[in-house]
């Protein structure tokens, strides 16, 4: 099996050549991931014809507006959400937004009733992808790039129509991840929240549909790639693109921390804390490392059961969900970070972590981040006590971790959006 990365060419010069004109792309998402980074890749280049989403911040417009009539502190928590759906990087003239279902997806699985966010999203998706193709029909393009269950009904069209179907696939193939957390719900349950429901037979299948469509499928990593292949996507279409980190949130000097030996080890994890990122790995890891040893913080959102939690409350520093404006901080505090995570696309988050010359302790299911034995710890199996004695060796030996620290540093070039955003342009040509 031959999975292709997409190659970095030479930049070009932005807009179309003589006498020809640019191919026009329109990049649609109804929630955001890093849709955003795609359609500033276009943009950049001049190709972006729209940017379709459900959530855009725009200060000028509805509901965003409602901030100005908050109480000050009040409104600065309610713009900084706002904000999270947000980049000063993109052209708001080219932001097209539509659909409600992603705003009340967002608030039920706020408030913990999650069967009924699933019902919005998928409800959602479809009557995302239906507006889509009446977006299309007004203001034309030559290439559409969707996302995994939101690309279904928009590529059904544009392939009639002879219109170039692009699908940025985020996670690796549903079949594989319900088997991954099947079992993982068997070994771990009290980890795993009663709400929890694996891919229906019916969102399976559309997945399958939208990369059968797809005249390529976008992957974040080979590991993520060969989970779709292996359930019927030809190879031949598949690209491997690595993600980034957005260079604007990180600084280009490397920070200055205080020196390892003498105190603990300052640990990071960041991201959804449940199951699937490795939480019944994690926690119980740190109940059984010394606290002068090494420390563990987390950062956002809870999704193991209240009760499990708090068992192990004591041996962490729990932030909660943080704004993006936030989150770089914390990653340059901290000396080592930590993510065992079972199922992924590829994660952000490892980006971050070498934008933030951090040294890497992650699972090979986790995606691109640490190169092993170079910038950290690549665990091809995850167990308790493996990943136990991964944390105890290196926070037992300072030197390497400031090893780690600066190979992340010197891999960081590599690792930027600006490197993934002109891959995504060689992919789709001018």
């Amino acid at each position: 099996m031959s999975i292709q990365t997409q190659p970095v060419k030479e930049p070009r010069t932005p807009g179309p050549k003589s006498g020809r004109r640019a191919l026009r792309v329109g990049i649609f998402h109804p929630g955001t991931q890093h849709s955003w980074q795609v359609a500033l890749a276009f943009q950049e280049s001049g190709q972006l014809a729209w940017y379709a989403t459900s959530v855009f911040y725009d200060p000028a417009r509805w509901p965003y507006r409602i901030e100005r009539y908050l109480p000050g502190g009040l409104s600065r928590r309610v713009g900084a959400e706002f904000r999270r759906r947000y980049s000063p990087l993109l052209d708001p003239s080219k932001v097209r937004r539509f659909g409600v279902h992603e705003w009340l997806e967002s608030m039920t699985r706020r408030i913990g009733a999650r069967s009924l966010s699933y019902w919005f999203n998928e409800a959602g998706n479809a009557a995302f992808g239906r507006a889509v193709i009446r977006l299309i029909e007004r203001e034309p393009v030559d290439v559409v790039w969707g996302y995994n269950t939101s690309s279904l009904e928009v590529f059904r069209w544009a392939k009639l129509r002879g219109i170039r179907c692009v699908l940025d696939q985020t996670i690796g193939h549903p079949r594989v991840m319900n088997r991954v957390l099947g079992e993982e719900r068997a070994r771990h349950p009290e980890f795993c929240l009663d709400s929890y429901r694996p891919y229906s037979q019916t969102l399976i299948e559309r997945q399958d549909e939208e990369a059968a469509l797809a005249d390529e499928v976008v992957c974040g990593c080979e590991a993520q790639a060969r989970t779709i292949v292996e359930n019927g996507c030809p190879a031949s279409k598949v690209r491997v693109i690595p993600h980034g980190y957005d260079e604007t949130r990180f600084p280009e000097e490397a920070p200055r921390r205080q020196p390892l030996r003498g105190r603990p080890i300052r640990c990071l994890f960041a991201g959804v804390i449940d199951s699937r990122k490795g939480a019944a790995y994690l926690l119980p890891a740190f109940e059984q490392i010394p606290p002068e040893r090494a420390r563990l913080t987390m950062m956002g959102h809870l999704a193991i059961p209240a009760r499990t939690f708090a068992r192990y409350a004591p041996h962490v520093e729990f932030l909660g969900q943080l704004p993006r404006s936030e989150v770089a901080r914390h990653f340059l505090d901290a000396d080592l970070f930590v993510f065992p995570s079972l199922f992924e696309g590829s994660a952000l988050v490892l980006c971050e972590a070498i934008g933030a010359g951090l040294g890497i302790i992650q699972t090979v299911a986790a995606g691109n981040g640490a190169v092993n034995g170079v910038n950290g710890i690549v665990l091809q199996t995850l167990s308790r006590e493996g990943l136990v004695n991964a944390i105890k060796d290196a926070t037992s030996d300072p030197d390497r971790i400031l090893e780690w620290q600066a190979a992340s540093w010197s891999l960081r070039k590599n690792m930027r959006w600006s490197v993934a955003r002109e891959r995504m342009r060689s992919l789709v040509g001018q």
